[in-house]
């Protein structure tokens, strides 16, 4: 989806990258090299290994950066941001989605993948007990998912998709749509 969006000697930029692989395909389609790739993180153990991955690619900078500062560059024409913002407290989470608009360009977009809560408590309690079913599917123990669960309480607080999309509202994004979802995760795009 992205990949309709880049656009040359314009910025892309990463928001919570970890190791990169969220920019991996974008970068490669650039093969002049003529976008400026920017990824960023707080975690130095994924900067490390992120920088390792691009390591000899001019066009890509890897940097420490906290998004609750807004945001580090400006004149993007997508910028990424995949499971990240639930771990920001939702104080910042406005003045965050603000600064990205700000930082985009006239048609620019955003990609914005988050976990989500149901609109329903019911719903909301099926599709956290599907996704765990899948966790145990792919070998994960109930010792390894409870411990998972414990060590997220308190700090990866999702909101409703509702929610997401009304802080770009207020941001100033109009094109806002879904385009993925999967049990409680959510993928939006907001063009400016």
């Amino acid at each position: 989806m992205a990949r309709n969006f880049v656009t040359p000697y314009s910025n892309v930029l990463d928001i919570g990258c970890s190791t990169g692989l969220s920019s991996k395909r974008l970068i490669e389609c650039d093969e002049a090299q003529k976008t400026d790739f920017t990824l960023i993180d707080i975690s130095e153990p994924m900067l490390t290994k992120c920088k390792e991955f691009y390591r000899g690619r001019r066009n890509v900078d890897v940097r420490y950066w906290d998004i609750t500062e807004g945001c580090p560059i400006c004149c993007c024409s997508v910028i990424i941001s995949c499971l990240t913002l639930q771990f920001v407290p939702i104080e910042y989470r406005q003045k965050i989605i603000s600064s990205i608009y700000n930082s985009l360009n006239k048609g620019g977009a955003l990609f914005l993948v988050e976990k989500v809560i149901g609109h329903s408590h019911t719903i909301d309690e099926v599709m956290v007990k599907e996704y765990y079913e899948i966790k145990r599917e792919n070998a994960y123990t109930e010792k390894q998912i409870k411990a998972k669960r414990k060590a997220l309480a308190g700090t990866l607080v999702p909101l409703t998709i509702k929610m997401n999309e009304s802080l770009l509202e207020v941001a100033g994004f109009r094109k806002i749509d879904t385009f993925w979802r999967y049990l409680n995760f959510c993928g939006i795009i907001a063009v400016k």
